[in-house]
């Protein structure tokens, strides 16, 4: 027994003195690297930034939140359209509630909005801090930013990046921003290293990293300066509407013009309209698939967020070019019939009423199509519509096209004019 107490002292000896080597050799901890323009610029912007909560009902519980920071005296905002346009748009359902980083609440209204430029001007009942200054000039690529909100409900947070200037060829002007922007934060500011505001958080994209953008602050600076001017509150919806059809006609006179055009297997189809309109394509490179595809798709990203599920005023459209030297005429044609079917829109009931359809073969330049129309209106966004539209050919066995094309939120005759536009431009040449 005495030998076995022995060797257990040893051993423990052992550990111990082994443990305390690692200990000696372990590095020290390094004192934590602090942003010191970041923790400045956050202790300047607290007092002026507040929480903006959505309630349903009555209930407790909040539907959405977002961010807004103070930008006159009296208890004004700036926020986010999308933060309070639930409220905006059923006004008897939802009701607005500040908070402050110190936790003091009250009530919200909405005194002005931009739609086009998603912006709303808010008052804040019983709060009234400093404003913030707000900066007209988009700062150079490279220069500090910081962005400041209340991302996924877990406090006041900043990040820090960098100004990437405006970002090009964009339908509606947004600044590039390489910090990130968290669902909450919309409506926050964004701030240059003197603590002035550049622009306002108000995305970012999804499934990407540091990727994100920001309302110049020339557009917040022009809505404050209507709201400010105006001797009420305006007629939020009314306003909403009113914005959206310009917004739908500025969009298809940006689009006028000679149509571009891709030619894949003979034919040439609309390819990169406008400077907006964003293309890819892409194809099966593996040669023994009994029909070769090649797909073109084109997208205008100019949608205007109306309320949760229901954007307007944008384009979409893709072609889907088949060849083939396996299949026969009737399998080839059932391919193309199957990519043409699909309708490929989306909405619920609340906001649109349903499609109406029209099917029809016409002529154009070198070939027969099947051409499917469909419209739809919006049930209470008086004069605006949706668009499907379906063309597939019909002139061979051994090659054809399908195209899809998806419009939101134009008012019908120019959308009709656009679709016209669109089959004319298409053509097969030998």
């Amino acid at each position: 027994m005495r030998a076995l107490l022995a060797m257990l002292a040893m051993l423990l000896c052992a550990v111990t003195v082994a443990h305390a080597q690692n200990n000696a050799a372990r590095p020290q901890a390094l004192p934590a690297v602090v942003s010191e323009g970041a923790r400045d610029i956050l202790e300047r912007v607290r007092p002026s930034v507040i929480q903006i909560k959505g309630f349903f009902g009555g209930n407790t519980a909040q539907a959405f939140h977002g961010t807004g920071f103070a930008v006159a005296p009296g208890g004004v905002f700036m926020t986010n359209y999308h933060v309070v346009a639930e409220q905006v748009q059923f006004p008897d359902k939802y009701r607005l509630e500040y908070r402050t980083p110190d936790g003091k609440t009250g009530a919200v209204t909405v005194l002005a909005i931009d739609a086009r430029h998603d912006l709303a001007v808010v008052k804040a009942t019983d709060h009234a801090p400093e404003p913030v200054t707000l900066q007209p000039i988009v700062p150079t690529k490279g220069e500090r930013a910081y962005a400041i909100g209340f991302p996924l409900d877990v406090g006041l947070t900043i990040t820090e990046g960098v100004s990437n200037g405006h970002v090009e060829d964009s339908f509606d002007p947004r600044i590039h921003y390489s910090g990130a922007i968290n669902g909450g934060m919309s409506g926050g500011p964004a701030l240059n290293a003197q603590g002035a505001v550049i622009g306002v958080n108000v995305s970012g994209y999804r499934f990407e990293q540091l990727v994100s953008f920001l309302v110049p602050a020339e557009h917040a600076r022009a809505l404050l300066e209507r709201a400010l001017a105006q001797k009420a509150a305006s007629n939020a919806k009314r306003d909403v509407l009113t914005q959206l059809r310009a917004h739908a006609t500025e969009l298809m006179g940006a689009l006028k013009g000679p149509v571009a055009k891709q030619r894949t297997a003979g034919y040439a189809l609309p390819a990169k309209i406008a400077p907006f309109i964003d293309c890819n394509a892409a194809g099966d490179p593996a040669p023994d698939q009994p029909v070769q595809t090649v797909r073109v798709s084109c997208s205008a990203k100019a949608g205007l967020y109306v309320q949760q599920g229901l954007y307007s005023g944008d384009l979409r459209y893709s072609h889907f070019v088949l060849t083939t030297e396996k299949l026969d005429a009737w399998r080839f044609a059932k391919r193309l019939t199957d990519l043409a079917s699909a309708t490929g829109m989306h909405g619920s009931r609340r906001h649109v009423g349903p499609f109406a359809c029209e099917n029809s073969n016409v002529k154009l330049k070198g070939f027969d199509a099947a051409v499917m129309v469909c419209v739809r209106a919006y049930r209470k966004l008086e004069g605006l519509h949706d668009f499907v539209v379906r063309v597939s050919s019909l002139n061979g066995g051994k090659r054809g096209f399908a195209s899809h094309l998806d419009m939101y939120g134009l008012e019908f005759d120019a959308g009709m004019a656009f679709v016209r536009r669109y089959m004319d431009s298409m053509e097969l040449k030998p």
